[in-house]
């Protein structure tokens, strides 16, 4: 690799300023921007067979331009990247509530229910009570007080209070809330009530009574319970015993107290006809 001679060094030092003027004038395009093509190519002549001393500074300036290029694509690319980010967030979105209105027709459809579909448009304190959600359907949707609340698997609460476009629904973990549960191994009677985020307590109606760990509570005919019977309402998570004899049941809710999306509430009991009564067949029992 020769040398450049002192003269040489001096034109390279003198067009090296004049490039990076150009490139400050690229930038802003107009008029000037066919200078740099000039400046490039006089950097070409001069440094021809010394590219390795100048090489670098003239591939900067020849690579000016794909700069702004760069740019416009690497927006273009970060728009794309965002519109489809959005696109699989509404998918999954879509995806959530199918799924949630599959569960709710199931269940309407397993036991002939007819539910209302709503979503969960607020969340916290109302109507006095700690643990309440809002959803977006009311008495034009003929929505009553006391109806039965559900996920379309589990137990959500029951509907507290009833606005023409809006209702207010009362959780089951909220402490004011209690609810007539079956122990579904043992038939036996239990008073679940609402201890807030530690899930559920459940008093049985006889202390002597078998409960154990594990066991699948549903709602079930306990006083005045105005929920719709067979719903599951949590699993026994222990079982304690006081000094006194009294019995504690603790209870970890089947359906998630927070979160809450798509819901449905109970406009209908299973059953609306009546129910025949059982006669005498030939020394047998049977259904008249």
């Amino acid at each position: 690799m020769r040398s450049l001679t002192r003269r040489q060094q001096i034109a390279a030092a003198a067009l090296s300023v004049l490039a990076l003027l150009f490139i400050t004038l690229d930038f802003t395009g107009g008029a000037f921007s066919g200078a740099r093509g000039g400046t490039t190519g006089a950097l070409g002549s001069l440094y021809r067979g010394t590219d390795a001393i100048v090489g670098p500074a003239r591939r900067f300036v020849q690579g000016i331009p794909d700069v702004g290029r760069d740019r416009t694509e690497l927006a273009r690319l970060q728009q794309d990247n965002a519109r489809l980010r959005a696109q699989l967030t509404d998918q999954a979105a879509d995806a959530s509530t199918a799924q949630q209105l599959k569960g709710l027709q199931l269940q309407a459809d397993s036991a002939g229910w007819q539910t209302m579909p709503t979503r969960v448009v607020a969340t916290g304190p109302g109507a006095g009570f700690q643990w309440t959600v809002t959803v977006d359907v009311g008495s034009r949707e003929h929505i009553t007080a006391g109806q039965t609340v559900t996920d379309g698997a589990a137990l959500i609460g029951r509907v507290l209070r009833v606005y023409p476009t809006t209702s207010v629904v009362l959780l089951v973990a909220d402490k004011n809330s209690a609810v007539g549960v079956r122990d579904t191994r043992s038939g036996e009677l239990l008073l679940a009530k609402g201890t807030g985020v530690t899930g559920m307590l459940a008093t049985p109606l006889d202390n002597q009574l078998d409960v154990r760990k594990g066991d699948q509570l549903v709602t079930g005919p306990v006083g005045q319970s105005t929920y719709v019977a067979g719903i599951a309402v949590g699993t026994v998570t222990s079982v304690t015993t006081t000094a006194g004899g009294s019995v504690t049941v603790s209870v970890r809710p089947a359906a998630a107290q927070t979160g809450l999306n798509l819901i449905g509430v109970v406009l209908q009991q299973p059953r609306t006809t009546a129910r025949a009564p059982l006669t005498s067949v030939g020394g047998t029992l049977g259904a008249g």
